[in-house]
């Protein structure tokens, strides 16, 4: 059967003995992994999708309106999708590092695990509160390196200075 299992008599219990996975459940094993790494990837295009056109409909209109107030909400929605998207690359990279760590098996990794903290290290019992803070509050803040990325600053910055423009435009008249 491919797993390591060693047969007793009739009647008694099943004794099982891990083993390493084999090639065929490792590749299956990044397979998972690597959909996981498509969806998020998909996910990021989705929402910058999603975000253009009600920038350019709150845009427009506070542009032509001189209204301050949905050049706002332009702006907030510029922020909220832009959160959004780092934290799809942040979990892109987790998942991208957990398969790194499956693919070369430098660390024990649970068969079929879509946990990415599997390929982090865990924190030692001898950290401190700071970088216990530091870490939770990086499972759910993106990194500087996240928000710098070639597709979350460009993008959302254009827009931003598009939005923080029209904004002055309609302070000013």
């Amino acid at each position: 059967m491919g797993s390591a299992e060693s047969r007793v008599s009739e009647g008694e219990q099943q004794v099982s003995t891990p083993t390493a996975p084999s090639d065929e459940d490792r590749r299956k094993h990044l397979d998972f992994i690597q959909a996981v790494v498509t969806r998020m990837s998909a996910a990021s295009s989705s929402a910058k999708g999603w975000l253009l056109p009600v920038v350019t409909a709150t845009f427009g209109f506070a542009l032509v309106q001189h209204s301050r107030a949905v050049t706002l909400l332009g702006l907030a929605a510029v922020v909220l999708f832009m959160f959004l998207d780092a934290n799809y690359l942040r979990q892109e990279r987790a998942y991208r590092r957990l398969y790194d760590t499956v693919a070369r098996g430098t660390r024990a990794v649970p068969q079929f695990s879509l946990d990415p903290s599997e390929a982090d290290d865990p924190i030692p019992a001898s950290a401190g509160w700071r970088e216990r803070v530091k870490t939770v509050i990086g499972r759910w803040v993106p990194a500087w390196s996240v928000w710098s990325s070639w597709s979350i600053l460009p993008f959302y910055g254009a827009l931003l200075l598009i939005g923080v423009g029209i904004y002055i435009r309609a302070v000013i008249t």
